[in-house]
């Protein structure tokens, strides 16, 4: 079976339906994944990361704003507005171009994608450092905040391998979440079926359509071919491999799964397999 993708379990039943209505077979399975994601810090006082020249002016600025937020701030919308507006007055701007939201300003228009990549990037870093500095110091938004903000407990992000697990201030943290997913896959001899696929799945899911119609030239290729014979799975792997077009070339490698192809052709009755040799049928 060649797997077309992963979706929700809505999004499933739309894109089989546009590829049963084509004539394909289709089989949708449903599994479990789960997605890790892996963090290490450098996380003390204050006055321990001054101490140890960790404690950058990028972050000695992210604190006071940290503060002057918490001091206005009754709810987190309220602290995470009010932190990125002292961070950046123009943050919805280009939040808004970065997400194709609305069109840019005139002040815009002289930002690259990557400056505002950078940009998005950077406030991302604050907001996680600010949120982390009144998670960790247990500073609720609201009230007085003391002396919350004399020597608080911090957290730097480090890479995995640059501090010695035996640091004290060394942390590491593992995040993993779990869904469920739903995997389309349609057996490889209906591929020719690409064809009658509505225009609209073309339009929408452009990418499952042309992985499907890679394989369905790959299929066609070699049922074309003349004169074919008796061959071993080698010489088959070889005609798996396909170029299509001119000018504009789209370039098939299905050499590694050349047996998972004979396979379904076989149960199709177009060839017959036995051990590594391959026998067309007329």
């Amino acid at each position: 079976m060649f797997k077309v993708g992963e979706y929700s379990e809505d999004e499933a039943k739309i894109i089989a339906g546009y590829l049963k209505d084509a004539g394909f077979k289709v089989d949708v399975k449903g599994l479990v994944v789960a997605r890790t994601d892996f963090t290490a810090s450098l996380q003390g006082k204050l006055s321990e990361m001054k101490e140890r020249d960790e404690f950058s002016e990028k972050h000695e600025r992210f604190l006071a704003i940290a503060k002057a937020a918490v001091e206005k701030a009754s709810t987190q919308d309220d602290f995470r507005d009010i932190f990125l507006t002292d961070l950046d007055p123009d943050w919805r701007e280009i939040r808004s171009r970065f997400s194709l939201l609305t069109d840019p300003t005139e002040d815009m228009d002289e930002m690259t994608p990557e400056e505002v990549g950078k940009c998005m990037a950077e406030y991302v870093l604050a907001l996680s450092f600010a949120e982390d500095v009144l998670n960790l110091n247990n500073i609720t938004l609201g009230m007085p905040i003391g002396s919350s903000f004399d020597d608080p407990v911090i957290s730097i992000p480090v890479k995995r391998n640059d501090f010695d697990s035996d640091d004290p201030l060394h942390r590491e943290r593992m995040d993993m979440d779990m869904k469920k997913v739903y995997e389309i896959s349609i057996d490889e001899s209906s591929a020719p079926f690409y064809r009658d696929i509505d225009d609209e799945f073309r339009n929408k899911y452009q990418q499952e359509f042309l992985k499907i119609m890679g394989l369905a030239k790959v299929i066609q290729h070699l049922i074309e071919q003349p004169e074919k014979g008796k061959m071993d799975i080698v010489e088959f792997a070889e005609k798996c491999i396909v170029d299509v077009g001119d000018r504009s070339v789209l370039s098939i490698d299905a050499s590694l799964v050349a047996e998972e192809i004979a396979r379904s052709l076989e149960k199709k009755g177009i060839l017959k397999m036995k051990g590594n040799t391959i026998k067309w049928k007329a």
